[in-house]
This record gives C-alpha cells, sequence and structure tokens, in this order.
C-alpha cells in the first residue's frame, strides 16, 4: 500500500466517510480523495461507482473527479470516462463539469469514446466539455493559420474531436476544388481525410453528409459512405430517399456505391432501381443483389444445421426473399433471372421458398430451375419435387409435375414411385387427377404396369382405389385392365369404385357389365345388383343372356334386375311415350312384375302429387288389366284434392265401367274444374244410359268449350238427340275455342245432317275453327262430295288449314258410323 498519498492511507475508511449523511464528514473525505487522488484512487472509486447504485453515492464520487480534473491525465480521464455510460442526467451533467478542462495531453481519452459510440447524449455531453474546455476554439485558430501540411498533420487530431464546429471544415475538404491551382493540394488533403473520416460517429456529421451529398467530390464519396454505413438503417434510408429525382449520373454513381458496399441494409431499397430508365443502372443494381445475396448464403454455408434453424436466420431469409416474390412478375422481366436464381439459392436453406414459388420460377428460368434441381443431392431433390406435388398451392404440384413428366432423366421414376405410394393421399385432389393422366403417357407405361401387378393384393387395391378416387377417364382405362384380377378383394375393391359419383356414366356401366362375367358368383350379384340402378342400353340384353345361368340365383337376381330397370324406365319415361308403347311395356310389366300393378294403384294415394298423377295416367292406360281387388284403390283416388289426378282417374273408372261407376260420375259433372267435369261427362258415354240425360243437359251450357263438346258428343252416344241448337249456339258463339270445339265434336258425331251447318260455318275468320270444320266434313262426307266445297281453301293464307284440305282430299272414303 506504500503508493497511496501520506494524506490518505486508508481509501476504504475514506470511502466509509464520503459517503456518510454528514455533510461535514462527507465533505472532509472527498478533499481527501482529491488532494491525494492518484491512478490507484480512482480505479478504487470507479469500482464503488459501478458496485453501488445509489445516485447521490455515484454523484459523490463524480465530483472528487470534478475537483481534480486539473490534474487527470489521459490514462486516469479514459478510466473515468468509462463510467459516461450510465444516462442518469444528473451524472451526464457532473461528466460536463469533469470534461471542461480537457488538454491536448488527454483529449485522446475523449476521442477514443466518441469513436467507440453512437449514443447521441454521450456525444453531445462531450462535445460540451470539448467546447467548455476551450480546446475547440484552440484548434480551429490553429487551423486557419496552418499550411497544408500543418493540416494534414493535424487533420487526424480535429476529425476525432467529431464536433460539428468542425464540419464546415470537413465539408471542405471533402468538396471539389474549382481552383485548378489548389486541386492537387486538395487531393492531398482529401486521401488524408479518407483514413480518418470512419472515426466520425455522430449523426450530425451523416444528416450533414446526406445533405451535401451532390455536392461531394465523386472520389470523396465511398469513403464517407463507408463511414455513414455505420448507421445502419438510418443512412440507407436517408441516402435512397429521393434518390429516383436526382440526375442519371448522380443515380448510377451513388448505386455504384452501393455495389461496393453491398451492404444487405440497402437490400431492399435497390429493387425499385431495377426499373431505372438509365441503362446502366439496373445492371449495376442486379449485380449488387447478386452478391448480397450471394455473400449471405456463403454464410449459411458455413453454419451448422442447427444454427441455420434459428430465429434470427429465418428472419433473415424472410428478409432477402420477401422482395425478391414480391417483384417476381412481368414488370421485372428483364431482370427476372436474377430474381429467380436468389430465390433457389435462398430456398437451399428454406424450402418453402421455393415451394411457394415454384410455379414462377419454372415459368421465368426452366433451364436453371432444371439445372438446380440436377446439382441437388439425390434425396433432396426428391423430398422437394414430393413436397412440390403435395403442396397446397395447386400451381406448384402441377408445376412439379411438369418436370416428373420427363422420363428421361434418371431420378423422374424413382419420385413418381415414391409419390404414388407413399404420397398420392397428401397430394391435392385437383393435382390428383394431374399425376394420373402423367401416368398414361406412353413413356411412363412401363411403370404404370409394374405398379399394378405388385405381388401384394392390398397394394394393388389401394393403388386402384387411388386412381378411381381421381376421376380421370385415363383412370377407368387402368381400372379396367384389372377387371381379371386374380384376387378376389382387387375384383370387389373395383365394383366399389365404380360407386363413385364420377362413375355413375356410362363408361362406368359398362365396366360393370363385363364383372357379370366374373367367375365368382358373388362378383355377379353384387354387379347385378348395382346395375339395376343404372342407365345403359344395354344392360337388358346383358342380363336377359343370364337367364340361362345354370347358378339359380344368378338367374332369379337377373330376372328381378330386369323388371326393376324396365318399371323405372317406364315411370320416368312415360310422359314421351306414345300410347301403344305405353300399352306394351305397361302389359310386359305385368306379366314380369306381380307386385307392379298393386304398387301402381297404391301410389294413387301417395303424398306427392307427380306420383299421384302419373300413376293415374299409367292405369289409366292399364284399366283393363286392373284386377277387381284393386278397383279401391281407385275409388280413394277418385276424391283427391288433386282435380288433376281426380280428372285422370275419372277417365280411368269410365273405362273400367260398372254399374256403379257412373252412379258416383254423376256427382263431378258440377266439379269446380273443368277438366273433371269434362272427363267426367266424356266418361259418361261409355258407361251411362238415357237415365243420366237430365243429369247432363245442363252441361250443354257450360263456360268451358272441351265441356260442352264432350256433352254433345256423351248426349248423341247416349241416344239424345235434340241437341240442334246447343250446336248452332256453339258455331256462333264468339269464342273461337267454342266454334272451334263445335266442330270437332260434330266431326266425332259423324252425321250427315250436321253437313249444312257445318258448310254455312266453312268460312269461319278464325284459321283453328276452319280446320276443325273441314276434318269434321271429312268423317262426315265422302271426299268426292265434299271437294267441290273446299277446293277453294287449298288458297286459305294459313297453312295448316292448307294442310288439313289435301288430307281431306286425297283421305279414303270411310263409311259413317251405323245409328
Amino acid at each position: 500500500m506504500g503508493w497511496f498519498s501520506r494524506k490518505l492511507s486508508d481509501p476504504e475508511e475514506a470511502y466509509d466517510r464520503l459517503i456518510q449523511k454528514d455533510k461535514k464528514v462527507s465533505d472532509r473525505a472527498k478533499s481527501d480523495f482529491v488532494s491525494s487522488l492518484n491512478h490507484g484512487f480512482i480505479e478504487f472509486l470507479v469500482e464503488k461507482f459501478e458496485a453501488d447504485e445509489n445516485l447521490e453515492v455515484r454523484l459523490k464520487i463524480l465530483e472528487i473527479f470534478v475537483d481534480a480534473r486539473k490534474s487527470l491525465n489521459e490514462d486516469d480521464l479514459r478510466l473515468v470516462l468509462t463510467l459516461i455510460k450510465y444516462p442518469d442526467t444528473l451524472l451526464r451533467e457532473t461528466f460536463k463539469e469533469i470534461l471542461s478542462s480537457i488538454t491536448e495531453e488527454n483529449v485522446k481519452a475523449v476521442t477514443e469514446v466518441l469513436a467507440s459510440t453512437l449514443d447521441k447524449d454521450i456525444h453531445r455531453t462531450i462535445q460540451h466539455g470539448i467546447e467548455s474546455s476551450g480546446l475547440l476554439t484552440e484548434l480551429l485558430n490553429k487551423w486557419s493559420k496552418f499550411s497544408v501540411k500543418e493540416q494534414i498533420l493535424y487533420l487526424e487530431e480535429i476529425v476525432k474531436l467529431q464536433n460539428p464546429k468542425t464540419y464546415p471544415i470537413f465539408l471542405d475538404i471533402m468538396k471539389e476544388e474549382v481552383v485548378e491551382a489548389k486541386k492537387d493540394e486538395k487531393r492531398i488533403i482529401q486521401v488524408e481525410f479518407s483514413k480518418h473520416v470512419d472515426k466520425i460517429k455522430s449523426p450530425d456529421f451523416l444528416d450533414l453528409c446526406i445533405r451535401e451529398l451532390p455536392a461531394i467530390a465523386a472520389n470523396m464519396r465511398y469513403p464517407v459512405f463507408k463511414c455513414l454505413q455505420m448507421h445502419g438503417k438510418v443512412f440507407f434510408e436517408k441516402v435512397f430517399d429521393g434518390l429516383g429525382k436526382k440526375s442519371e449520373g448522380f443515380r448510377q454513381h451513388t448505386l455504384k456505391l452501393m455495389e461496393q458496399l453491398s451492404d444487405p441494409m440497402s437490400y431492399p431499397y435497390l429493387f425499385a432501381f431495377l426499373q431505372d430508365p438509365y441503362k446502366s443502372i439496373p445492371v449495376t443494381v442486379a449485380d449488387t443483389i447478386g452478391k448480397i445475396v450471394r455473400d449471405y448464403c456463403d454464410k449459411l454455408d458455413v453454419m451448422s444445421p442447427e444454427e441455420r434453424q434459428s430465429q434470427e436466420v429465418k428472419d433473415n431469409i424472410k428478409y432477402f426473399t420477401g422482395p425478391l416474390e414480391a417483384n417476381l412478375n412481368d414488370r421485372y422481366f428483364h431482370s427476372i433471372k436474377l430474381l429467380t436464381e436468389c430465390l433457389l439459392r435462398l430456398g437451399r436453406f428454406d424450402q418453402d421458398v421455393i415451394l411457394r414459388n415454384f410455379a414462377k420460377i419454372f415459368r421465368y428460368n426452366e433451364g436453371y430451375f432444371k439445372s438446380f434441381l440436377k446439382g441437388l443431392d439425390a434425396l433432396i431433390r426428391k423430398k422437394l419435387l414430393i413436397d412440390a406435388c403435395c403442396y397446397h398451392d395447386i400451381e406448384t404440384g402441377k408445376t412439379a409435375l411438369k418436370i416428373l413428366g420427363d422420363p428421361s432423366e434418371n431420378y423422374i421414376i424413382e419420385t413418381l414411385n415414391t409419390l404414388l405410394l407413399e404420397h398420392f393421399m397428401e397430394v391435392p385432389q385437383k393435382v390428383q387427377a394431374e399425376v394420373i393422366n402423367l401416368m398414361m403417357d406412353p413413356r411412363l407405361q412401363r411403370f404404370v404396369t409394374e405398379v399394378l401387378y405388385h405381388q401384394d393384393p392390398a397394394l394393388r387395391s389401394r393403388i386402384l382405389w387411388i386412381l378411381g378416387e381421381s376421376g380421370s377417364m385415363n383412370a377407368l382405362q387402368i381400372i379396367e385392365t384389372k377387371l381379371r384380377d386374380p384376387d378376389y378383394s382387387v375384383r370387389e375393391n373395383i365394383l366399389k369404385i365404380l360407386d363413385l359419383p364420377h362413375f355413375q356414366n356410362a363408361a362406368g356401366c359398362e365396366m360393370l357389365l363385363n364383372l357379370l362375367k366374373d367367375s365368382d358368383s358373388s362378383i355377379v350379384l353384387q354387379t347385378i345388383e348395382r346395375l339395376k340402378e343404372r342407365d345403359h342400353p344395354a344392360i337388358i340384353s346383358s342380363l336377359t343372356k343370364l337367364l340361362a345361368s345354370n347358378v339359380a340365383e344368378i338367374k332369379q337376381a337377373a330376372h328381378k334386375a330386369i323388371a326393376n330397370i324396365t318399371r323405372r324406365k317406364y315411370m320416368t319415361g312415360f310422359e314421351k311415350m306414345s300410347e301403344e308403347t305405353r300399352l306394351a311395356i305397361g302389359t310386359s310389366l305385368i306379366r314380369m312384375d306381380t307386385s307392379f300393378m298393386e304398387d301402381i294403384t297404391r301410389d294413387l294415394s301417395a303424398s306427392d302429387q307427380r306420383t299421384r298423377v302419373l300413376s293415374a295416367k299409367i292405369l289409366e292406360v292399364l284399366c283393363d288389366f286392373i284386377p277387381p281387388e284393386l278397383k279401391t284403390h281407385l275409388i280413394v283416388a277418385i276424391q283427391d284434392p288433386d282435380p288433376h289426378v281426380r280428372a285422370v282417374v275419372i277417365m280411368g273408372l269410365g273405362k273400367i265401367g260398372g254399374p256403379s261407376v257412373s252412379g258416383m260420375l254423376v256427382g263431378f259433372l258440377k266439379d269446380q274444374d273443368d277438366r273433371v267435369r269434362a272427363n267426367a261427362v266424356e266418361a259418361m258415354g261409355v258407361v251411362g244410359d238415357l237415365s243420366l240425360v237430365e243429369e247432363i243437359l245442363p252441361l250443354l251450357h257450360d263456360d268451358h268449350n272441351r265441356v260442352r263438346a264432350n256433352t254433345i258428343i256423351t248426349l248423341w252416344k247416349l241416344g239424345y238427340y235434340q241437341i240442334y241448337e246447343a250446336v248452332i249456339e256453339m258455331l256462333r258463339h264468339p269464342d273461337r275455342w267454342m266454334r272451334a270445339s263445335a266442330a270437332f265434336a260434330l266431326g266425332e258425331i259423324r252425321d250427315s245432317r250436321f253437313f249444312p251447318i257445318l258448310l254455312q260455318s266453312i268460312r269461319d275468320p278464325e284459321p283453328d275453327v276452319r280446320r276443325n270444320i273441314i276434318k269434321a266434313l271429312g268423317k262426315i262426307t265422302n271426299p268426292m262430295m265434299l271437294a267441290p266445297y273446299i277446293r277453294p281453301l287449298r288458297f286459305d293464307p294459313d297453312e295448316n288449314v292448307r294442310k288439313e284440305v289435301m288430307a281431306v282430299l286425297t283421305a279414303k272414303p270411310t263409311p259413317p258410323p251405323q245409328q
């Protein structure tokens, strides 16, 4: 301890007094420290400062340095300045006092701090001290009197001060010399300034340089940029702000400097200049972007796999890929190869980068992409292509399949094999069809065959099911080759595949028809059951052949299936069939299916109106075949609330006849529905007699033309002939349909006594009436006798009338019905 001052032999005891609350005691201790202060005591006090967070204690320690500031040498001050990092305002104010006495002898300690930090508050604190010490004024006064050689000698010292008052000197050095005689001297001092400019850390200097950048000499810009680069993002934001509005030369030079720096911080600002109109600028920018990405990828190459998985690396990759992806479009066509290549470089370390840009990279740079894939490790390449096929973006999968569609590459077959056998269900549904189409390529036929003839039947079934789910016609062709697979489970699986919605068509039906030839009766029976609900012209003929089968179950199932199909087609196509076809098929169904008539009559009471109406119409055709025990269903249906059903059932009952029918029909002569009344009175012509005339006569004055016409016909059939006035009334009625229906009724009666009445109306103004009159005349009179009356109508203005005239004139004579 001999190196301590005599005045202060025990620093610990003195420190204890220093931190006492008693001001006198504390001040005495401070005085003792000041009078005895040396480097050892300074170290002691610095340690105590950092160990004790009490602000009052820290201020007392700094006050010791304030009182001893003029005696601090360079090393002492350097040690004291280690405490300037603490940001408390009172502490910083105290430091201003400490630094107010700095001299040329100890200023190096100060400049070292300035060069080591970008903290603006520390810079302001130190600069305050520099200015208040008078040192800056002294140096500036000397500078103005120095020669160039002396300026070079003192330049480093002034630079290190980093005081804003020195910036005019720096700016003058950085500017282009306009006086030719001074240019050499200027270049010399510029070279020297370039050596030291990187020591200036002040943000104020950054703002000055950016503001005056166009005035700075071209040869000074790189060292200045290199200096300002330490400010990071702020520097690049300021440089690029408004750069696009500057001159072409200035833009070109600035971007060349960016190329030299190749700083990742400049990266996002460069992309806008890929479309710069000045021809050489996009090239420079592209080179810079490429170099920045390459440099970062080189760093990633030397990292361990664990380091590459860090969040920092992931964020950095996102930082680099963001602008590349945002600009990967036709607008950047001239730079598109650079963008794709950079994405592929970065994608080596983050596969999703490639996957989400897969389609665009292939579109814009196919050749490089394929070369990139060839250069990958085999396992990595296979995983990448399989992941691309399974990727959620459909375009990625489709593009991957374009690459896999070239079997000339050795790795394609193995990749497809793994994709199909292990990952097919992970492929999006829309891409699965593309995989199937790819497999049908003739160049891959051998591969398809190998997979489908695998020795494991479970695997074969799985592959067939996957192909079936794709719904492709190509898939159906492949499945067809396995209809005779030796394993029962595979063939049964094919039956299930054909149940899929997309095989409910002609092609799927034809494949089912082929399965009728299967050697296993169980497969045949399952196939018959499925064919019952299918529509195909060959189903009936194929099932008919099975009626000769030696297997009773197959024979019976085929018979039932034929009946089921015939009934379904009869029901669905009934409305479009002719009367003859309806009758022929209906009678066949009665013979084939004993339950057919019972089901149809029961449907007359169905809840669905269309079902009830269709059943009534079918029974109208097949009424002669209704067993007596089923007529009760018709009687129930005659009270149906739907007038259409009532009308059709009434007609059916009229055809069935019977003593009870006419009594039931009388009530419907007053039905509110025109069709019901018309059908009821028409049915009376079949089942009624003269005793019902009084019930029928009121209908001669019905408001509906068809009701009146049917009444006239029915009365005539029943032997009541006093209808002349009713006929005349209808033929003179203002409604054309009344007149047309009257003519129709007279045609049905076929009595020659109405010939004169019809001739009187042959010039009716309505073509529909004229046509019906001509047709009625043709039924009443021989064409030869009628010819003189209707020949003039061969030139009738209505085409249908003319056609009817020709039809009557060319018809064979038919004798009138016997009265």
